[in-house]
């Protein structure tokens, strides 16, 4: 489907964007205890938005799209957009506990991140921190940090090469996808909703079980990588055939001196 363009009046960044490579091996693994606990990483206000729907992300777009437009026809200059936003907000959503409509489960959220982190939930992916950038408080600059696995890497990384997105791995092992605008985010969203054959056809989870090497450890941003040896240790210590207590009692057992 074919979208009109239209020149918002929206703030643009100073930035240079880039679709860095990336190490599959190095993303962060979250676990599935962290998905539904109070907060993931270093951000308190988490909320988990899995379990979006692809139908909800496309209202979602044209929902936030629409309220964008409104803000940007209703500011004079950049400074007045957020406060545009805000008072968009206030009439349309007045009761964040009843509210109804397409946006009503992402009003946490800074309105212009919105399609891209239900896209992101809707491919299985996990966002944990999420802004649409302000000139005086908040992130600098339009940012969405999450995780994903191996799977899903490509597709992610095709969508925001085409949406003029900037994606990079940070020290933690976390996604950061960034942007000059917001317009480029729900532009993200868009190309991943072409995707969804892709992400449906996916079988993984990305939100993954402790193995018992981690159980304990609630502090290390663990990576893919080290996950996967974990798993490896575990199945290499349920082959062997000493396994057991019941093993030390056997004849053969190799804990025999």
């Amino acid at each position: 489907m074919a979208h009109e363009v239209v020149r918002l009046m929206v703030p643009n960044f100073d930035l240079e964007i880039e679709v860095a490579p990336i190490d599959p091996e190095l993303l962060r693994v979250i676990w599935v205890d962290e998905v539904s606990s109070d907060g993931v990483g270093d951000n308190r206000l988490y909320e988990d938005f899995s379990g979006t729907d692809w139908r909800d992300v496309q209202d979602v777009i044209e929902a936030e799209s629409a309220l964008l437009q409104e803000a940007s026809h209703r500011s004079a200059d950049i400074d007045e957009f957020d406060l545009a936003i805000d008072e968009i907000l206030e009439e349309r959503y007045p009761d964040d506990d009843t509210a109804d409509g397409p946006l009503s489960d992402f009003l946490s959220l800074d309105l212009g991140v919105m399609s891209a982190v239900a896209a992101l939930s809707a491919s299985g992916s996990f966002s944990t921190t999420s802004c649409r950038g302000h000139r005086t408080d908040g992130e600098a600059a339009p940012l969405v940090r999450f995780t994903t696995d191996e799977t899903r890497l490509a597709a992610i990384l095709a969508a925001a090469s085409s949406s003029r997105c900037g994606l990079l791995l940070d020290g933690d092992g976390m996604l950061q996808l960034y942007a000059t605008n917001i317009l480029s985010f729900v532009a993200f969203a868009r190309e991943l909703v072409k995707d969804r054959s892709i992400f449906d056809a996916n079988e993984t989870v990305v939100a993954c079980d402790r193995p018992p090497r981690y159980i304990e450890d609630f502090t290390t941003a663990v990576r893919r990588r080290d996950y996967l040896a974990a798993l490896n240790e575990l199945d290499s210590a349920r082959d062997y055939p000493g396994d057991g207590q019941l093993s030390l009692f056997d004849p053969d057992s190799p804990f025999d001196g």
